[in-house]
C-alpha cells in the first residue's frame, strides 16, 4: 500500500492519504504527504452529468459520483489495516459512499480550521 502515505499525528492518530494529489497541513504543524498524480487518477470516482440548461444561455451540471472498483477495493483494504484510524477521503468520496449504502468506516473528510493557510484540523473530521 505505498501508493498510500500515512503520518501518525501528535495527538496519536494515523491518517492515511487516500488519493489527494495535494498535502494537507494539521494546525498542529504535521503534514500527510500528497499521492502521485498517477494514484490521484487511479482512484478518481465515476462522475455521471446531466446538463440542463442554466441562466441567460449557460449550461449547468448535476453531478453524482459513483464508486468504481479500485476505489472500492483501495477502501476496503484501507478499512481492514489496523495501523491506520483514520483514512482522509474526498469530500465527494464520503457522498458516493453514502449513496452506495456502504459503511464509511474509516472513511472521513478533512475539515478546515483556516480559510487562508487551508489548515485543516487534526480531531475533527467531517462525515
Amino acid at each position: 500500500m505505498s501508493e498510500t502515505p500515512i503520518i501518525t499525528l501528535k495527538n496519536g492518530l494515523r491518517v492515511a492519504n487516500m488519493s489527494s494529489p495535494h498535502p494537507f497541513n494539521f494546525t498542529t504543524g504535521e503534514e500527510l504527504p500528497a499521492c502521485s498524480n498517477e494514484v490521484a487518477e487511479k482512484y478518481k470516482l465515476e462522475t455521471v452529468e446531466e446538463l440542463v440548461p442554466g441562466i441567460k444561455g449557460t449550461t449547468d451540471i448535476r453531478l453524482e459520483w459513483r464508486l468504481t472498483p479500485e476505489v472500492s477495493e483501495l477502501l476496503r483494504a484501507l478499512n481492514a489495516r489496523e495501523d491506520i484510524d483514520i483514512v482522509l477521503v474526498p469530500f465527494p468520496v464520503m457522498q458516493a459512499l453514502k449513496e452506495a449504502n456502504w459503511a464509511i468506516g474509516k472513511c472521513r473528510a478533512i475539515r478546515v480550521e483556516n480559510r487562508i493557510s487551508k489548515a485543516i484540523h487534526s480531531d475533527r473530521f467531517c462525515i
